[in-house]
């Protein structure tokens, strides 16, 4: 049965609407240990996830199998289930009105390679991590990914959607050992070209992040200015990005629930949603409820411009989609999620940080970030480590000590921008910040 067949076979058995989401992904991984190969695998996955009103409720059903027994199977527990449902909240399918913009389909050419073509790049990351320097003692992680999606979506209101990327993701990990210390560093990078790969960059950035932190020493308890690291200020921007979403303030679970139009951050912080960001890996043309995508500032200097909605979120609030109804997996309810959601930059180097810092901490890394974190108040406790910067340059690096803060405050004291936000990015990007009094517990 093709997709259309399906549909009318559903509407043959009384859903009055009914909609089609279907999910492909493939991916393979492999990875290397010692110059041997530890694991080659490889996936291919089609999903189907069909949903149906009858009686203005909503029923689900999941199917892997396309041949005609389990596609009438699965409708029959559409129908079923809606007619369980006792729930009175409003359903969705969405009627495909809107502007869709073009994306070519953004695909790597990994298939254009042999396996040992790409174990060899493997080996010969490996063989230059050791080489490095003496004091690299074990590469724990030398791995090689390919991920491809496609994702179509097609209702009984004319909506027939499709969408594909693939990308090529290496990452490098090594452990640093000296005076009974260790240390580790990671770096991964993602191409759509394997050849466009920079070996050499991928083993400077993971072996000489371990290598800094040797001889890792304490910090004294107090209020620093700090430069966040551009992964560190990426990982809090991602882990608070719920507290732009319709879904949270639907809740009560946001401060900024009500302040639409509303000055809350610092006049430098612009954050922005973009889903087809130049300098993303991912362009998404259209969210998983058939809703087409569209770039908005949710912050513009300081000022937040409106919640992030799917339709669920906009219909309580009495306004329309914003395009971000998204599926944490194929048979998962829509949530309100982000697309390609980054800080903008300012012009700084990582080195103007410094210098306008004078005196401070630089935080490189942080741990547990999600359990330490309250996304209502935006308080944030984080077991952290990083550099002291001494007279303006960084200097000693330091371990063990806890960061505190607010994210809101976090935002209304950011005293400069870097310009290093990642140029090649998957989902949330930041650049490095420099800001103002963050307490941190140390000795």
């Amino acid at each position: 049965m093709n997709y259309n067949d399906i549909i009318k076979r559903g509407l043959e058995l009384g859903l009055e609407e009914i909609e089609l989401y279907v999910k492909t992904k493939e991916g393979s991984v492999i990875k290397l240990f010692r110059g041997n190969l530890e694991e080659s695998t490889s996936t291919n996955l089609t999903s189907m996830s069909i949903r149906g009103l009858h009686d203005g409720k909503m029923g689900y059903a999941l199917t892997e199998s396309f041949d005609e027994e389990a596609i009438e199977f699965a409708l029959n527990k559409v129908l079923e289930n809606a007619k369980m449902l006792t729930a009175t909240e409003k359903e969705f399918i969405y009627d495909g009105s809107g502007d869709y913009k073009e994306i070519a389909p953004q695909l790597s050419n990994a298939e254009e390679f042999k396996t040992i073509e790409k174990v060899n790049l493997l080996k010969q990351l490996e063989s230059n991590a050791y080489a490095k320097d003496p004091r690299i003692v074990n590469v724990g992680y030398c791995q090689y990914l390919e991920t491809k999606s496609n994702t179509k979506i097609i209702n009984s209101k004319g909506l027939n959607l499709d969408s594909t990327y693939s990308y090529i993701t290496v990452i490098l990990g090594a452990v640093a050992a000296e005076n009974g210390q260790s240390t580790m560093g990671f770096y991964g990078d993602v191409q759509f070209d394997l050849n466009k790969f920079d070996l050499n960059k991928i083993v400077d950035k993971c072996t000489d992040e371990a290598l800094a932190k040797l001889g890792a020493g304490s910090v004294t308890t107090g209020s620093y200015d700090i430069v966040l690291k551009e992964s560190v200020m990426t990982d809090i921007l991602s882990a608070f990005s719920s507290v732009f979403s319709g879904d949270a303030a639907m809740k009560n679970l946001t401060i900024l629930k009500d302040k639409e139009n509303t000055k809350v951050f610092g006049e430098n912080i612009t954050i922005v949603d973009d889903p087809f960001c130049e300098t993303a890996v991912i362009k998404i043309p259209f969210d998983d409820e058939g809703v087409p995508c569209a770039t908005r500032k949710v912050v513009e200097n300081g000022v937040f411009t409106g919640l992030l909605h799917n339709q669920a979120t906009a219909d309580f609030f009495k306004t329309k989609s914003t395009g971000h109804g998204f599926k944490p997996g194929v048979s998962a309810a829509v949530k309100v999620s982000t697309t390609n959601f980054y800080l903008a930059p300012g012009e700084n180097t990582l080195e103007q940080l410094f210098e306008k810092a004078g005196d401070g901490l630089y935080i490189t890394d942080v741990a547990g970030l999600h359990a330490g974190l309250n996304p209502v108040s935006g308080d944030f406790n984080v077991q952290s480590s990083g550099f002291i910067i001494k007279d303006g340059k960084k200097a000693s690096p330091v371990t063990l000590f806890v960061m505190s803060g607010n994210f809101f405050e976090l935002l209304n004291n950011v005293i400069a921008l870097g310009n290093d936000i990642d140029d090649n990015f998957i989902g949330t990007a930041a650049p490095s910040v420099l800001v103002k009094g963050l307490k941190i517990s140390g000795k």
